[in-house]
C-alpha cells in the first residue's frame, strides 16, 4: 500500500511540474509571442524591407530628380522618372556631337550604388579663383 502511495505522490508531482511548465510557457507566449512573429517575418522578408528602404531613401531624397540630365557610367542621360522601387534613364548614344539613338534604361533603386552616376554642375566662374601673378 505504501509503495502504490509513493507512486500516486510521484505522479501527481510530475504532473504538478508538467503544468506548471505549460503555464510558463502559455504565458511566456503570450506575453511575447508577438517579438517572435515580427522576429520571423522580419526575417522572412528581409530583402524586400531592404529594397523599400533604398527606394524611400531615393525617392524621398534631393539626390536625384525628374528630367535631371546625368552621365550614367560615362553614358550621357536624363532621368524619367523616379519611384519607390524602380527609376527610369533615358541614355543617349552621340557620336560627333549628335545624338544618334537612345535606351530606355530601368534599374531598380537598390542597385543604383553599383552604377557611376555623375550630375554635371552648371558652367562655373572660376575665374576669380586663379592666381594673379
Amino acid at each position: 500500500m505504501v509503495a502504490v502511495t509513493n507512486a500516486v505522490l510521484i505522479y501527481n508531482r510530475r504532473n504538478g511540474v508538467e503544468d506548471l511548465i505549460q503555464e510558463q510557457v502559455t504565458v511566456l507566449i503570450g506575453k511575447y509571442g508577438w517579438m517572435f512573429l515580427a522576429g520571423t517575418a522580419i526575417f522572412l522578408f528581409r530583402q524586400t524591407i531592404e529594397n523599400a528602404v533604398d527606394g524611400f531613401m531615393v525617392f524621398f531624397g534631393n539626390d536625384y530628380n525628374e528630367d535631371d540630365v546625368v552621365e550614367i557610367d560615362g553614358k550621357p542621360g536624363r532621368i524619367v522618372r523616379v519611384g519607390i522601387w524602380k527609376t527610369v534613364f533615358f541614355t543617349y548614344d552621340v557620336r560627333d556631337g549628335k545624338v544618334v539613338s537612345g535606351s530606355k534604361l530601368v534599374v531598380a533603386n537598390n542597385r543604383l550604388k553599383n552604377l557611376k552616376i555623375e550630375k554635371p554642375l552648371s558652367s562655373l566662374d572660376l575665374s576669380k579663383y586663379e592666381d594673379k601673378k
